[in-house]
This record gives C-alpha cells, structure tokens and sequence, in this order.
C-alpha cells in the first residue's frame, strides 16, 4: 500500500465482531490528520486475502495518479478496507463448455462444497449430483434444496424475478436454466435479466440449444449460481445499511472533519450505495465499480407507474461526485440471472441491455435517473471530467475495462480520485 490502511471486518448480518478494528481505523485518521477517508469495499467471489490484494491493487494505482488530479497533491488520505462474508459466484470470465458430463459433475460438485454454506444442504446436494441428468426426482430435490437456501424475501426492481424463482415448478425452473453460453448469439425471443450482458438463450419452450447449458449438468449449475446471486445480494445490502452505515457515522464522530468517501466492487457497489441511503454521515463522494444492481437502482418513475428505484434518495444524500463505470465488456453476471427472467416472462428484449427491465448498472449505467449527467466516457489518466455535485456520471469504460474485475487500472482509479478530490460544495 502506498496509502496508509486499516481494516474493518463484517459478519453477514452487518456487525463488526472486532469493535475495536473500528477504533483504530479512527486512530489511524487522526494520526495521520486525514482530510480524506475512502472506504473500499469488495464484492462478491473473494476470500479476505483475495479483497486485500485487490485494494492493494487499487490503492496503488490511486497512488499513481495522484499527481494528474488537480488538488489530489494537497490532500492526506486514509484508506479504510472493508471485509465482508461474500460468496464465490459466477464461473470466471471467459470459461466456457466442460469437457463432459462427468467433468461438468466434478465441477458442480466443487461449487457446491464452495458456495452452499449450510453443510447438511451441500452435502445433500452432492449425493444428487449423479443423478442429475437422468432422475427427475433428485432434479426436483436439487432445486428445492437451492431454493431453501434463498432470502425470504427480496425487494427492489428485480422481485418478480425472484417470486418466480422461488415458487415456479421445479421443473420449469431448470428448463429456463438451459440455453446456449454464446456471446454472438442473438437476442432470445424470451429475454431477461442480466447483471451484466448475458449470453443468448434460446427460447423457453426449446429447452436452450446447443452448449454448456444443454445438459442437466449445467443448468443445475445455473440454478446454483442464481440462488447464489440472491443471497449476496441481500448480503451486501444488509451489510452496507447496516455495517457500513454505522462504520461512517463512528469515523464521523470521531474525526468529523474527515471528509468521507465510498468506493464499491460489484456487490460491493450495492453495499456502499447501501450505506450512503442508511447513515447520518455526510459521504462527499460515491464511486461504483462495475456494481451489480439495477441500472434503475436510483432511478425515479422507472416502470412508468409511479415506482422509484431502491436507491432513488442516494444522489440528494452525496454531497460530491457519484462515478459509475459500465460496458458490456462485464459478463460476470450474464450466465445465472437470465434463469429468473425468463421464469418472470420478459418477451422481446435485449438480454442486459438498456431495454431489459432486469439490466444492470454495470452494464448500462443509472438508467432513468433525474440526477444523472448525460452517458459519458472513461478517459484516459490527464482527461477532463465535468463531475458535479449531487450528480451521476454514467462512465462507459469499454476501452479500459475488460471484465467484470478489471477495476484496478490507473484509468478507473483516475475516475475515483477525480471524483475523490472534487472541491466540496
């Protein structure tokens, strides 16, 4: 690090197990005489060391820009590092079709063993893995067993996917699951969500065409990734309103003159948008990184009945900057969420795009959102950034961002910093 650091660790209801991590965070900031904090948090798919070396990563690509951001020279900086219980997800970026049944099987296997966290529920569903492809009662079992695993509830834009998820027949569920992994393939005739620019699937009632997701195998894998979705999207939220939240008000009272500024991965962007609607504390600047949400998620009137966006407060909250990064370079949500749309029915759009009602703000940018600045693009160290106040600067990052974790490049901490170190209104 190339910036002084501290740490704070959640559990995933949003308490910190180690008050004390809270204290010295307060202790660094003053010894350092701080004027400005910004609080990293991670996503999902990372273990504590993985989100160490990604912030050390970030950090030092802050640290390398510093001197092209006008003011950034004159200001100390503190950074504070959060922790939090986050799942693997997704496939990595790019894999693609398994070498066969039984190797999609071991696959499947190891996922389960690494994302189930209910070791009586894992350990059920690998003894079915076997039968998967050919047994339509431990098919059943294997869905309702991930459903088990699912939040009671979700809110936000995205509910009638999840309702359908949860309640549809089991085998409905994995019949939406199967489809083509093809990045070229046409929109589907029954589209639906993506985080992020999802793969073409075929339509409902063909069972998918050819690729990974034509077996049970597979499909079985995207139940389990879409489950997985859920749970971590709740996760992020609680941890952010509830943990976040209360890490910035302690910090604010104890060096209130600190200015504030938060600064998320993927879940990690829901959390810290989380925690900008939850606290008392003034945040001067909010940076989402790839974040996986709504792109309506601070949209007003989204549905053109009247409905606002969860986050749809955020922007009048943020005293400075709000940065968004998007492209449709970003596939890490592309495979799992379209098994929940299609299950909610979504006729006629574009997997992921602007006019999916499921799309994400990691691939589209804020969408209906009064406060956003027209959609512009994420320049290169040096650019000219017209960032304002309260505003939402919707930043298309194709030509620096490669996928869904490629955020640690000095273009993106360019971004943040210019966003960091714009002059407080």
């Amino acid at each position: 690090m190339k910036l002084p650091y501290t740490e704070v660790e959640f559990d995933e209801k949003g308490g910190m197990p180690h008050p004390d991590q809270v204290r010295e965070a307060a202790s660094v900031v003053r010894d350092e005489n701080a004027t400005d904090v910004i609080v990293l948090s991670h996503g999902w798919n990372s273990t504590f060391a993985q989100a160490r070396d990604l912030y050390t990563r970030i950090v030092e690509s802050i640290a390398g820009v510093r001197g092209d951001v006008a003011g950034a020279g004159d200001r100390r900086f503190v950074v504070v590092g959060v922790l939090w219980p986050s799942i693997r997800w997704a496939p990595d970026e790019g894999s693609g079709a398994g070498a066969g049944v039984d190797d999609d099987a071991a696959t499947l296997v190891a996922e389960i063993r690494e994302r189930v966290e209910d070791a009586a529920i894992a350990a059920r569903l690998e003894v079915l893995v076997p039968r998967l492809e050919t047994d339509s009662d431990a098919q059943t079992e294997f869905v309702e067993l991930l459903r088990s695993t699912l939040p009671r509830t979700t809110k936000g834009e995205d509910r009638s996917a999840f309702e359908a998820l949860k309640t549809s027949d089991p085998a409905d569920v994995l019949i939406a699951a199967r489809g083509a992994a093809d990045d070229d393939a046409a929109p589907a005739a029954v589209g639906g969500a993506a985080d992020i620019d999802p793969a073409g699937l075929a339509p409902l009632e063909d069972g998918g065409g050819a690729g990974f997701f034509d077996s049970l195998i597979g499909a079985a894998r995207n139940v389990l990734n879409i489950t997985t979705y859920y749970t971590m999207k709740e996760r992020a939220g609680t941890v952010g309103a509830k943990g976040i939240a209360e890490l910035l008000e302690q910090l604010h009272a104890a060096v209130g003159t600190a200015r504030l500024h938060l600064v998320g991965h993927s879940f990690g962007g829901r959390a810290v948008t989380a925690a900008a609607l939850a606290s008392d504390a003034a945040v001067s600047s909010l940076s989402l990184l790839q974040a996986a949400y709504s792109h309506f998620g601070m949209a007003r009137d989204w549905d053109g009945a009247g409905a606002n966006g969860m986050f749809a407060d955020v922007p009048a909250k943020v005293r400075g900057p709000i940065v968004v990064t998007f492209t449709h370079n970003d596939k890490a949500v592309g495979i799992a969420y379209p098994v929940a749309s299609r299950l909610a029915r979504q006729i006629g759009v574009g997997l992921g795009d602007e006019n999916d009602p499921y799309g994400g703000i990691g691939r589209n940018g804020a969408l209906k959102t009064p406060a956003s600045l027209p959609a512009a693009t994420l320049l290169d160290v040096g650019g000219d950034y017209d960032l304002q106040s309260g505003r939402v600067s919707s930043l298309r990052a194709d030509a620096f961002v490669s996928g869904h974790s490629d955020i640690t490049g000095r273009q993106v901490a360019y971004a943040v910093l210019s966003a960091v170190s714009a002059p407080a209104p």
